[in-house]
């Protein structure tokens, strides 16, 4: 059931911030199946960033027993979050894809939103992963975590609080 991944999530979060070398920052990633518990780990809000790689089921509702009910609570997120796909991705769709940029922008969520042309589903996974690998893709994909992770986790950038804020036109 979906709602024993949030209480591991929870309490993962509490967890890591009760340990002394926390800086009280959190952030959360995961590919596939786990880009999904990352997506949904990032409803709590003390959760700065997450970053989701090729995340199943978001747009189907599919995940764990009954269902899940992801979509409707994009509005929880408060962090940053960055979603990254591959063009080819036969597990997430065109469609499914769409529904999950436009429900994270329709909530005002924080958000970057990657498609990774010619990628199919997983090609993060090494050398065995039935010709989708791809280093190069790998690498920039993984400084997109480092970069979120890096500015949302330790730069004091100020207070988060995902309110919608004011954007000067400035040129």
């Amino acid at each position: 059931k979906v709602h024993a991944y949030d209480e591991d999530a929870t309490l993962s979060v509490t967890t890591l911030l009760s340990l002394p070398t926390c800086t009280g920052r959190i952030g959360t990633t995961g590919m596939c199946l786990g880009g999904h518990l990352a997506f949904r780990c990032a409803f709590d809000k003390r959760v700065a960033a997450a970053v989701c790689y090729f995340a199943t089921d978001i747009h189907s509702k599919t995940l764990g027993a009954g269902g899940d009910d992801s979509l409707e609570r994009v509005g929880d997120m408060k962090g940053e979050v960055v979603m990254i796909f591959g063009k080819k991705d036969n597990h997430v769709p065109p469609a499914g894809r769409d529904l999950i940029r436009k429900t994270l922008h329709e909530k005002g969520v924080c958000f970057s939103f990657y498609e990774v042309a010619h990628a199919q589903h997983a090609f993060i996974r090494d050398e065995l992963s039935k010709g989708r690998y791809d280093p190069f893709v790998s690498k920039i994909c993984f400084e997109m975590l480092l970069e979120v992770f890096g500015r949302a986790l330790k730069s004091d950038l100020g207070p988060r609080d995902g309110a919608m804020e004011e954007i000067e036109d400035v040129c």
